[in-house]
C-alpha cells in the first residue's frame, strides 16, 4: 500500500510517500529515507523508489519524502537547499511519523544517501527514538567533497562571492549562495558528531563512486563506537546497474538487527 502525505515544514510543504505492507502492524519498523543533493524521493533511476518498494516488500514500513525545493515540495531549489533547511524538514518529517498512532510503537530507522548521508548522521537519537541509521556514500567532507567535486572550484569561488550559480556537475539547477556559505559558517563534521552516537549504523558505499570518496565512509567506520557495519560494492554513486546489490545488502541488515515481528 502506497499513500500520498503532505507534510509541513519551514512554512511550506514537504511531498511525501508511504509505503506500508499489508502485514503492517505496531512496532513494525519503519525507515526514513532522505534523498541526496539535486535528488527527490524517487531517486536517479528510482533508487529510493525501488528500495522503498524492496524494504516493503520485506515487510517494513517506508517513508520517502523530498526536501523543501526538490522534487515535488513546495519552494525552491536555489532558495530552499541549505543543510539547516534539510535538517528541520527531517525533524519535522520524524514529528509528523510520531504523531501518526499507527506508527507510535515503531523503531524509527534513518535512511540516506550522499547529502542526505550527511543529515542523517547529524541527527541525534532523541527526542524522537532512532534506534539506527543506514548511509548509502553519504557526504562527509562537505566543504571539500563540494568545493572540489560537486561544484568545482570555479563555481565554489563565485558562489562564496556571492553569486548565483548554475549548471553545475551536468545538473541544470540554480543555486544561491547561502549554501556554500553555510557550509563554511557551520562547518558540518558528520564523522564527529556520528562518534558520539551508540545506535547501530550500516555504511554502505561504492568502490566506482566519483562523486563522493570512499575514504569518507572509511574514517566513518574506524571512528564510530556503536555496533557499525561497512559494505563496499562494485557500484558508482548511484549504483547505476547494481541496484541489486545494494538493496539486498540493506535488506539482509536489517533482517538481522530489526527483524520484522
Amino acid at each position: 500500500m502506497k499513500n500520498f502525505v503532505w507534510i509541513p515544514s519551514r512554512n511550506k510543504r514537504l511531498s511525501s510517500m508511504v509505503h506500508l505492507p499489508a502485514e503492517f502492524h505496531s512496532g513494525t519498523p519503519l525507515i526514513v529515507c532522505c534523498h541526496g543533493f539535486t535528488g527527490d524521493k524517487v531517486g536517479y533511476n528510482q533508487l529510493t523508489l525501488n528500495l522503498a518498494k524492496y524494504l516493503a516488500k520485506s515487510n517494513y514500513g517506508v517513508v520517502r519524502f523530498d526536501f523543501l525545493g526538490s522534487g515535488d515540495s513546495d519552494g525552491d531549489f536555489s532558495t530552499d537547499t541549505l543543510v539547516t533547511g534539510w535538517q528541520e524538514d527531517l525533524e519535522n518529517v520524524l514529528l509528523w511519523v510520531k504523531n501518526q498512532a499507527k506508527f507510535a510503537d515503531s523503531p524509527i530507522i534513518l535512511y540516506g544517501h550522499s547529502l542526505g548521508g550527511l543529515v542523517t548522521l547529524m541527527h541525534p537519537n532523541y527526542p524522537h527514538s532512532v534506534v539506527a541509521r543506514i548511509v548509502f556514500a553519504p557526504v562527509t567532507r562537505a566543504i571539500t567533497n563540494f568545493r572540489d567535486i560537486i561544484l568545482g572550484p570555479e563555481l565554489w569561488e563565485k558562489s562564496l562571492a556571492g553569486e548565483s550559480i548554475a549548471n553545475f556537475f551536468e545538473r541544470g539547477f540554480r543555486l544561491n549562495s547561502q549554501f556554500t556559505q553555510e557550509l563554511i559558517q557551520k562547518d558540518f563534521q558528520p564523522i564527529e558528531a556520528a562518534a558520539k552516537l551508540s545506535t547501530s549504523i550500516l555504511v554502505v558505499h561504492g568502490t566506482k563512486d566519483i562523486v563522493v570518496p570512499i575514504e569518507g565512509s572509511r574514517a566513518l567506520y574506524d571512528q564510530y563506537q556503536g555496533d557499525k557495519e561497512f559494505i563496499e560494492l562494485a557500484v558508482d554513486h548511484g549504483a547505476v546497474g547494481g541496484q541489486e546489490q545494494l538493496y539486498p545488502a540493506i535488506g539482509d541488515w536489517l533482517k538481522k538487527h530489526y527483524p520484522v515481528n
